[in-house]
């Protein structure tokens, strides 16, 4: 469906320079949008990759506190739990990825304790202890890399409905209305040549009159 506007040659010239623009705007659009999804999906392989060492941490720190359970006692586990042996500051803040606004996490200021005795074996406890730091610091960039991929995914999303409003509905709009206004513009041109050629023949027939009189 064509605009309803004036078929004169300034509004063809603005409506072809706008549909140059539209035309432009889609195919820059189209760029934006796949180069998205290559950053989706390489950060899809990262953020799969992070998700299986934060599994493989996990399990073996809850095995390494199996086995000091199994040594020294839940009581003695259930005792050392009640004094966090790790503090840390968690850090947010923004940054941009591909133009798009993400989370930035950082954990600082990481400090451990001893809060057990020596008189009970305490290597399975600080390997479990450093496991399940270990994971912590796997969680935090998980956690970053999946705000980022919602983020971008949700970039890709508003992107191809911008592609999409072009190619349904601007586009076709303003490239019907330039096609409507060059018929008529092209309709007029013909009629103006047959109107000329009526008016020059009958000038021609005028002048030979007046030549024989």
């Amino acid at each position: 469906m064509s605009l309803r506007v004036a078929p004169s040659k300034m509004n063809l010239i603005r409506f072809k320079r706008t549909l140059a623009f539209l035309s432009r705007a889609h195919d820059l659009l189209e760029e934006k949008r796949d180069i998205l999804l290559l950053e989706v999906n390489r950060r899809i392989g990262e953020a799969t990759k992070l998700r299986e060492d934060l599994d493989r941490t996990l399990k073996d720190a809850y095995t390494a506190l199996d086995s000091a359970a199994a040594t020294v006692g839940s009581k003695e586990i259930e005792s050392a739990a009640k004094i966090p042996k790790t503090t840390f500051e968690l850090s947010v803040s923004k940054k941009k990825v591909m133009g798009v606004s993400v989370l930035s996490m950082n954990l600082e200021n990481m400090r451990g304790s001893i809060n057990y005795g020596f008189s009970r074996p305490t290597i399975l406890l600080d390997e479990s202890s450093e496991k399940f730091q270990q994971a912590l610091l796997l969680v935090v960039k998980v956690a970053e890399l999946e705000n980022t991929l919602v983020n971008l995914v949700e970039e890709v999303k508003r992107t191809q409905r911008r592609i999409n409003a072009l190619e349904q509905f601007l586009i076709p709009r303003y490239s019907s209305t330039v096609a409507m206004i060059s018929n008529i513009l092209e309709e007029r041109d013909r009629e103006e040549f047959v109107r000329v050629k009526k008016v020059k023949r009958i000038l021609e027939k005028r002048s030979e009159a007046e030549i024989v009189v």
